[in-house]
């Protein structure tokens, strides 16, 4: 799309999809489970148990992978509009690898109603594609919960963030 409006070169938009196909998503939550929190336990004496992690967009998309990684360090895990931007998305290779065999912590998604029915091609398929995962998960009776909201791409991360807390961090 970039190109065809005039943002990105040739060169630009490859360049970009070479460095999306190696996103180094397990770098970042071995750094999150095996270096941040024990730092942050030491240092600030958090609980030991109870832990949530939420992303939005593409970091909705590593909520994904965290959550398909079977991450034990987190009790929940929100993914908001999680940037499954392609059918070919790794997150359905990694579900269909998994099996039956989920991972026991509390997903819980959400995707804006504005992305499926607005004009730009790129959220339509991101919030079809959400749906398909949502679709596949609630096949195999994963602990997952799920809300569209009323809203775009750009307005959906604080309703997503508290849609998440309301469901799998109130007490």
């Amino acid at each position: 799309m970039g190109i065809a409006t005039g943002t990105m070169t040739r060169e630009q938009a490859d360049a970009y999809l070479a460095e999306l196909s190696d996103s180094r998503g397990d770098a970042f939550l071995a750094f999150l489970t095996d270096d941040l929190h024990p730092r942050i336990a030491r240092d600030y004496g958090t609980a030991p148990s109870g832990h949530g992690l939420f992303g939005y967009s593409y970091g909705g998309l590593f909520s994904l992978y965290a959550w398909l990684s079977d991450s034990t360090l987190f009790e929940t895990i929100g993914a908001g509009s999680p940037g499954i931007v392609g059918e070919d998305s790794q997150v359905f290779a990694r579900l269909r690898a998994m099996g039956d065999t989920l991972p026991a912590t509390r997903l819980h998604l959400t995707f804006n109603d504005r992305e499926l029915l607005g004009g730009i091609p790129v959220y339509q398929n991101l919030a079809r594609n959400t749906a398909t995962f949502l679709h596949r998960l609630t096949a195999h009776n994963a602990p997952v919960t799920s809300a569209l909201l009323h809203e775009t791409h750009v307005t959906g991360l604080q309703a997503s963030f508290l849609s998440y807390l309301r469901t799998c961090r109130a007490r």
